[in-house]
Formats: C-alpha cells, sequence, structure tokens
C-alpha cells in the first residue's frame, strides 16, 4: 500500500512537471507562444511535408532537387494558409478559434507574405524537371477547386477527404514524377499516408468541437457529431494495422512499418484520451508531429 501510495505520488509529479507543466509563468509561457506562432501559422505542417516528401523519396529511392523541396513548402504553406484566409474571411465575428482569431488579426499582412510567397514559388517553376511541373500542375487544379469548394460551401461535407488527397499529392508529387516505377510497398505507403493525413484531419476538429460552435463554423464533428467522427478514426487506424500487417508479413517492410505504426498509435492515444491532451493545445502538437516521425528513417 505504501509502495502504491508513492508511486502515484510521482506519477502526479511528473503529469504536472512534463505533461501539464504551468505553461503561463516565466519561460513556459514564452516557449508556448513560440509554438502556437509556428502552428497558426502553419510552419510546423510544412515542415512535417517536407521530411513525409524526403522520406517517401528515400523509399523510392530517388534524389530530389533543392528546388522541388522549395516548390513542395511553398505549395503546402499557401494551400494551408489561403485556406485559414478564406476561414478568417468568412468568419463576421470574432473567432474564438486561435488559429482563426490570429488570421483575422493578421490579415492583411499574412496576405502579403502569401502574395510574396507565391511570386517566389513562379520563380522557382523554372528550375523543376518537366515531369514534376506536370504532376504540379494537376496538383495546382485539384487545391484550387478544394479552396474553392471550402470557400464557397456553408456545410462543406467531407471536406476532410478532399484536404487529406491534396496533402498526400502534394508530399506525394515530387518523389512520383522522377520515380521509374513504383512497387507494391511504395504504393501501399502512400495509401497509408492518405489514411493517417484523413484521421488527423479528423481528430482536429473533434478537440475543437465547441469552440466551432461558438464560431458559428462547420466542421465534420459538429455537422456529424463528435461520437460519429470517433469512430471514423479508430476505422482509419484500424485500416492502417491492417496495411501494416500486409506490409510487414507479406513484403517485409520493417523499418518503413515501424515509423507508420508509431504513427498511428500517436492517433490511436489522441482519440483515446482526450482529456490528457486538451490542455494547451497539446493535441495539435502531437496531431501535426506525427508527420516529423518519418525523419527517423531518414536518419537510418
Amino acid at each position: 500500500m505504501v509502495l502504491k501510495h508513492w508511486l502515484q505520488i510521482v506519477k502526479r509529479k511528473i503529469i504536472s512537471k512534463y505533461i501539464y507543466p504551468d505553461f503561463y509563468r516565466g519561460q513556459g509561457f514564452f516557449m508556448l507562444k513560440i509554438i502556437h506562432f509556428i502552428q497558426n501559422l502553419s510552419l510546423d505542417i510544412t515542415a512535417g511535408a517536407v521530411i513525409m516528401t524526403l522520406f517517401l523519396a528515400k523509399v523510392m529511392n530517388v534524389d530530389l532537387s533543392l528546388n522541388m523541396v522549395v516548390g513542395l513548402s511553398i505549395a503546402i504553406w499557401l494551400i494551408y494558409t489561403i485556406d485559414h484566409l478564406l476561414d478568417a474571411h468568412k468568419s463576421k465575428e470574432r473567432a474564438v478559434n486561435p488559429r482563426h482569431a490570429f488570421h483575422q488579426k493578421y490579415f492583411k499582412v499574412i496576405s502579403s507574405v502569401a502574395l510574396l510567397v507565391f511570386a517566389i514559388g513562379l520563380w522557382n517553376l523554372k528550375y523543376l524537371p518537366e515531369e514534376t511541373l506536370l504532376f504540379g500542375a494537376i496538383l495546382a487544379v485539384v487545391s484550387g477547386a478544394y479552396l474553392l469548394y471550402s470557400f464557397k460551401s456553408k456545410k462543406p461535407f467531407n471536406k476532410e477527404v478532399f484536404a487529406a488527397f491534396v496533402y498526400t499529392a502534394g508530399v506525394s508529387t515530387a518523389p512520383l514524377s522522377i520515380a521509374n516505377s513504383i512497387d507494391g510497398v511504395q504504393a501501399i505507403l502512400v495509401l497509408q499516408i492518405f489514411v493517417l493525413a484523413y484521421a488527423n484531419l479528423l481528430i482536429i476538429p473533434l478537440y475543437e468541437h465547441d469552440i466551432d460552435i461558438e464560431d458559428h463554423h462547420a466542421s465534420v464533428a459538429t455537422l456529424k457529431g463528435a461520437s460519429m467522427v470517433k469512430q471514423r478514426v479508430l476505422l482509419l487506424c484500424s485500416l492502417n494495422i491492417i496495411l501494416f500487417a500486409i506490409q510487414f508479413l507479406l513484403l517485409k517492410s520493417y523499418p518503413i512499418q515501424g515509423i507508420i505504426l508509431m504513427m498511428t498509435f500517436v492517433l490511436f492515444t489522441l482519440i483515446n484520451r482526450q482529456v490528457w491532451f486538451k490542455k494547451y493545445q497539446l493535441f495539435r502538437i502531437l496531431a501535426d508531429g506525427i508527420f516529423f516521425l518519418p525523419g527517423i528513417y531518414l536518419l537510418l
């Protein structure tokens, strides 16, 4: 009994110090502001996308030029930033959602930066291979259709599926455009990335369900219910486990699938421990942070 009592005390101290620290004092508050600033500008998502495309390039055994990486970074950042700017523009009142409120407050500044980044992207196009340009043009059309649909629709149906497809196409464009061929391992891996991206895009609206209701912002969680969204995420995690088993047992893709399994486990934990990770927006750090995990494979 005494041992159990001390273990509980140690557990509470670890949680209070490392999992739920008092961010709102001293250096912790400053660090939190930096993290939220990076998240609000989608810089973490952009960095994760670069890691994902380098991960795919290594799996497909192709070398990406610096201009390809720059082009991907610009494309992903612009897609997410324009989407957030459109959400901010549609909102008639001051948003409760921190990301939407940030884009409302700095709408003109972010819009100006986005135009400059777009110009740099156009200049970068002349250094890309023709195959990549073709894939990129198709992606641009699909992304434009997604943004238009997102802006015009008051109650977007399956917006997350569309966004997951755009993300997966974005991180896959450069490697696929210069790869000679793709095998079963690589094809299933692209499908797994889509499943992870889709689950990620469902988890965030689930955590922001109450905020979206206050903002009168339509999301999959407000339209279809939190319970249904949770079931869908669990189904997607289960699907990735099945694909993991196929890859692991039949195709023997061990290191790659170890990374995918870790990414899936993080999402599974987020969906089952919402009370733990809702505080200080830890859910967003972990949900978007899974796309940094393939960086482990790049170091092998």
